[in-house]
C-alpha cells in the first residue's frame, strides 16, 4: 500500500514500510536505520537479541528490488555507535551497496564513527537532487523548497473511545517538509503533539500492520 504526495512539482510515493519512492528518480529513501545498535548494546553488557540490523537490511533489499530502484538515498543515522561497526555488518553493508549506489547524508550518530572504505557516497550536510532536499534535520518552519528529511522518529499517539491508547510511527507531512519514520528496527520514537502539527499545517499518514493510512484532519 502506497500513498501519494505531490512536492515541488514531483510525485512521491510513501511506502507502508517506512521508505519513499520517487519513480522519476528511480530512487527510494529511508531514515534512521541505526544499523548495530543491538551489537552496541550487547557490547555494554545488555541482552538484546542478535540480528535486528540483519533484518533492517533485508528489508531494505526487498523495498529496493520491488521497485527497481536505481539508487538508494538514506537521509541519516545509518549507524548507530562505534561498538556496533562490526566486520560482518561492515561487510554487509559493502555488498548491499555494491550492488545498488548508495548515498548517504550523514546524520548525528554518523558524524563520528562513519568508518572509511565502504562503497557508500557520502554527503555532510544537506544534498539537493533536482527540486528536492535530501538531509537528516528537518529544516524550519517556513524554509524554501521542499526537503525529505528524519532524525525525528517521528509517531503519533491515537485513542479509541474506550480510552485504549496507541502510538504508531508515522510520516509528517509539512509544506515544506517530508519527515520519514525511523526504517530501523530498533529505534525508539517521538510522540509528535497534535495542537503543534495543527499549527504548522501538518499531514500525517500513520503506519500499521502493513498499511498506510491519513490521519483524519488534526484539530
Amino acid at each position: 500500500m502506497s500513498l501519494r504526495v505531490d512536492a515541488a512539482g514531483e510525485t512521491l510515493w510513501l511506502l507502508a514500510d517506512g521508505a519513499v519512492w520517487w519513480p522519476a528518480a528511480r530512487t527510494v529513501f529511508v531514515a534512521d536505520l541505526h544499523l548495530g545498535k543491538g551489537a552496541a548494546f550487547r557490547a555494554q553488557g545488555q541482552a538484546v537479541p542478535a540480528g535486528s540490523s540483519a533484518r533492517t537490511l533485508a528489508r531494505l533489499h526487498d523495498v529496493v528490488v520491488a521497485h527497481d530502484a536505481a539508487q538508494l538515498v538514506v537521509l541519516g543515522d545509518f549507524w548507530h555507535g562505534a561498538e556496533g561497526l562490526t566486520p560482518s555488518l561492515l561487510d554487509a553493508v559493502a555488498a548491499f551497496a555494491e550492488r545498488l549506489p548508495t548515498l548517504l547524508v550523514l546524520g548525528n550518530h554518523d558524524r563520528r564513527i562513519h568508518p572509511p572504505g565502504l562503497p557508500l557516497q557520502v554527503v555532510n550536510g544537506t544534498l539537493p537532487l533536482g527540486p528536492l532536499t535530501a538531509a537528516h534535520e528537518p529544516p524550519p518552519t517556513g524554509s524554501l523548497g521542499f526537503t525529505l528529511a528524519g532524525h525525528w522518529h517521528p509517531a503519533i499517539a491515537m485513542r479509541s473511545h474506550a480510552g485504549d491508547r496507541l502510538r504508531r510511527p508515522c510520516f509528517v507531512r509539512y509544506p515544506h517538509a517530508l519527515v520519514l519514520p525511523a526504517f530501523g528496527g530498533l529505534t525508539g520514537a517521538l510522540t509528535l503533539r497534535r495542537s503543534e502539527l495543527a499549527r504548522d499545517h501538518a499531514e500525517v499518514a500513520v503506519l500499521g500492520d502493513g498499511e498506510l493510512h491519513w490521519l483524519p484532519e488534526i484539530r
